[in-house]
């Protein structure tokens, strides 16, 4: 098993999100949701934020299979891993430790309204290596305690520039929990929940 050290710092909200899509997605996450764990399907309006949309995808829990899979991928990750990621296993691919990690990180996601944030190193069939961020963040399903992760896949280098026909191996650089504060209702009164904020580096990878 690969080592990991884990840091419990105190990082401001969303101050490791590096790429620039990722920020701007986790933004207008922040600002639909205000004070709430997180906002439902229907505000998160894709016209919104129109550029992103090759680069998103929208992730629900398969309890069968004790994992998660893409009920939607845009056609910039598509393009990345050059298949139709939709309806697929979203761990498929990793070992099962960095799966373990992965899937531990997007179930405290949909439990306790936590964004997930990813740094992955992925190889190609070309003998490239492509750095690619990934950020999961929590959505309500209207009238419904179910909840989905709407994410995006933001590689480092486009898709299109590569020349790669596969993706052949793939490698988790760092993980975490982004910490958000929000208020539940408790006693009839609001409290300011603070979850606990964690970070994961994978040995030999990168520090976010």
């Amino acid at each position: 098993m690969m080592p990991i050290a884990e840091n419990t710092g105190n990082e401001t909200s969303g101050s490791q999100i590096l790429h620039p899509g990722s920020r701007k997605l986790f933004c207008h996450w922040e600002a639909l949701r205000a004070e709430r764990p997180c906002p439902t399907r229907e505000e998160f309006s894709l016209s919104d934020v129109r550029e992103l949309v090759p680069d998103l995808v929208v992730l629900e829990r398969d309890h069968i299979r004790k994992s998660f899979r893409f009920r939607l991928a845009g056609s910039n990750v598509c393009d990345l891993f050059k298949t139709n990621l939709t309806g697929q296993d979203m761990l498929s691919g990793w070992d099962s430790f960095e799966a373990d990690l992965i899937n531990k990180h997007l179930l405290q996601s949909v439990s306790n309204f936590q964004p997930t944030l990813f740094r992955t190193r992925l190889s190609t069939d070309t003998r490239q290596q492509v750095a690619a961020e990934f950020i999961g963040l929590p959505i309500r399903m209207r009238g419904s305690e179910r909840l989905q992760v709407i994410g995006g896949y933001f590689s480092f280098r486009p898709a299109h520039g590569i020349g790669h026909t596969a993706i052949t191996g793939r490698e988790l650089l760092a993980i975490r929990s982004v910490w958000t504060e929000y208020q539940t209702i408790m006693a009839g009164r609001p409290v300011v929940a603070t979850p606990e904020r964690r970070f994961t580096v994978i040995a030999g990878g990168l520090a976010g």
